[in-house]
């Protein structure tokens, strides 16, 4: 049986963080701090098998698009020369206890500029939250990224690009992400005019992550025409989600099942922040899910932004999964150089 999450029951919500190292650990010793985690945090589950693959591409796919079972662990770890890659349950961590979980595996500290929105509160209970969405499902729904096929490929894929280092932020991000789904909707002559954007959070800051679960969501409704101070500026006053109810929740099962292809949000953004760690590059791909199954996360690191894209396989194809993120990069930097 799968874990059971309150979300989206077809995605994995298994959340994916890659990390180019300086030098390659010794797995034996990754192994044995990820066994002490797992008896520490027992949200994390049985401690996690550090897998060597020999097929890192298929390995970054198993890791993202496979379920997580009840009673298994709740982590997914691998290594491959200089590179470490960490995946877990959405449920058991959020993008900030990946980083902790970078930590862990290192051995050593990791920090992130990411400030969290612990000074914020819901400014309305989960009930009349859910009727909102629901009226919004039935007689609004928010735009969908138009879709480059109807197929029935399960998983996601999972696109990466290297930036210089820049400043980007939340309302950066996201009005980058706007901009590239308005450029992609008018190409394909479909209308953009009630966009929706999640924007990942965490109660918690990143000065010291913890491998926990403290995710936040800010939810936007972006009206037609919105610049990136408007953006700033519905960022700066959203109230994060109230809390959803038990995964178990029949009533909420079949409210998602029933409202699943009007449900949901645009897309995605998440933000992991200046990360300081023993790392020369970071990739971050948070879940896809909602009406357009369209994530952008972003993490910098050193002298490198990496911007990424998830996307459902059944709704896109690489190429377009590859033509989304660039139509935010443009956003993000106009003519500088991308490194694909």
């Amino acid at each position: 049986m799968t874990v059971a999450f309150s979300g989206d029951p077809a995605a994995s919500w298994s959340i994916l963080l890659e990390a180019d190292l300086r030098e390659t650990p010794d797995p034996a010793a990754v192994s044995a701090r990820m066994c002490r985690a797992a008896e520490e945090f027992p949200n994390l589950g049985p401690a996690a098998v550090v897998q060597r693959p020999s097929d890192w591409d298929g390995a970054r796919a198993e890791f993202a698009d496979g379920h997580y079972r009840e009673g298994g662990p709740l982590v997914r770890v691998a290594l491959a020369g200089h590179s470490l890659m960490i995946a877990a349950h959405h449920g058991a961590v959020d993008g900030l206890g990946l980083l902790a979980l970078l930590g862990v595996a290192l051995g050593r500290p990791v920090h992130s500029s990411a400030t969290g929105v612990a000074s914020r509160s819901p400014d309305r209970p989960y009930l009349l939250s859910a009727l909102d969405r629901v009226r919004e499902a039935v007689w609004t729904p928010p735009t969908r990224i138009q879709p480059s096929l109807r197929g029935n490929e399960t998983g996601d894929h999972l696109v990466s690009r290297a930036l210089p280092a820049v400043k980007l932020g939340s309302a950066r991000l996201t009005s980058a992400a706007l901009d590239a789904t308005r450029r992609w909707n008018t190409a394909r002559g479909v209308q953009h005019g009630r966009v929706v954007a999640a924007i990942g959070a965490s109660w918690r800051g990143g000065a010291d992550p913890r491998p926990e679960a403290g995710s936040a969501l800010l939810r936007l409704r972006l009206p037609a025409g919105a610049t990136e101070e408007d953006v700033r500026a519905l960022l700066a006053a959203a109230a994060p989600e109230a809390g959803f109810p038990s995964a178990h929740n029949p009533l909420a099962q079949w409210g998602m099942r029933v409202l699943a292809s009007r449900l949901g949000s645009t897309f995605l953004a998440s933000n992991l922040g200046v990360v300081e760690a023993d790392v020369t590059g970071l990739r971050f791909f948070p879940a896809a899910s909602g009406r357009s199954g369209v994530a952008f996360g972003v993490v910098t690191t050193g002298e490198v932004t990496t911007a990424t894209v998830r996307v459902r396989r059944r709704d896109f194809d690489a190429a377009a999964a590859a033509g989304l993120l660039d139509l935010l990069c443009e956003a993000v930097l106009g003519d500088h150089d991308v490194q694909r």
